[in-house]
């Protein structure tokens, strides 16, 4: 999973994973339309994209990126640096749980990734959408910051970087983990210049399954086959689903 293990996490080295999919190279790369989640390709959310991509490749030497594995799409990321070479490449799907990892080394991998992070005493904050409400109590966050369903980027991204930096307060290393689309890319990029020593992570679509039990892209195994075998058995505790479930039902009242 190249530099975003699980030392670095509990050494609280700064490091961000930054995914960058399809739904992001067609939007960069100017396609209209938008992506299976229903986020618009604007040239406002292009422009982040491509501006978050330079600076997070050529500008911060902790920076792993996410690539989809298109060669096309990676030709086109390339083109866009100077120095193809700073380029830290990530395995793309480091939080999300493949068919493929099951009965390998990568889902232990993936499981002890995810527990270094929620057994991390930094100052964690978790970007996502109402739905995603376990996932404060999943990893142990401190905050969460809540965003629009989608095409939220626009008009609100000020307004959600604000509270992010209202939440880190005077920390000068926080854990941001973000859920929360295309957007998420321009966030952490954002987020970096103002807090370098932070980590950042995206989670992207990994967090919907964990959440929801329902799947957002579309994978071919059930909750049920990854609990079975502990990957999430060591979050699925009874104190932190009662917890939960008390959350969700003062939110509704809310």
């Amino acid at each position: 999973m190249g530099g975003l293990n699980v030392q670095r996490c509990k050494e609280k080295k700064p490091v961000s994973f930054s995914k960058y999919g399809d739904g992001e190279y067609l939007c960069a790369s100017a396609h209209s339309g938008g992506n299976c989640d229903g986020d618009q390709y604007t040239d406002k959310l292009r422009n982040g994209l491509i501006d978050s991509f330079k600076y997070m490749t050529q500008e911060v030497d902790n920076s792993y990126i996410g690539m989809w594995w298109d060669e096309n799409t990676n030709e086109f990321w390339k083109s866009l640096v100077e120095d193809t070479d700073r380029i830290k490449c990530a395995y793309y799907h480091t939080f999300i749980v493949d068919k493929t990892d099951f009965g390998t080394d990568t889902i232990i991998q993936k499981m002890n990734l995810y527990r270094s992070i929620q057994e991390s005493n930094l100052k964690k904050i978790i970007v996502c959408n109402p739905l995603l409400v376990k996932l404060q109590y999943l990893v142990k966050s401190d905050h969460m910051v809540n965003i629009p369903f989608n095409n939220w980027f626009d008009t609100k991204f000020e307004e959600v970087f604000n509270a992010i930096k209202t939440h880190i307060g005077d920390d000068e290393q926080p854990m941001v983990i973000t859920s929360c689309g295309m957007s998420a890319k321009v966030l952490i990029c954002e987020l970096t210049k103002l807090y370098p020593k932070g980590i950042f992570l995206d989670f992207g679509s990994a967090a919907d399954f964990i959440c929801t039990k329902k799947h957002s892209r579309g994978a071919s195994y059930t909750y049920e086959d990854i609990y079975i075998m502990n990957f999430y058995r060591f979050y699925l505790q009874i104190g932190m689903i009662k917890n939960t479930n008390i959350f969700i039902r003062k939110q509704l009242a809310d």
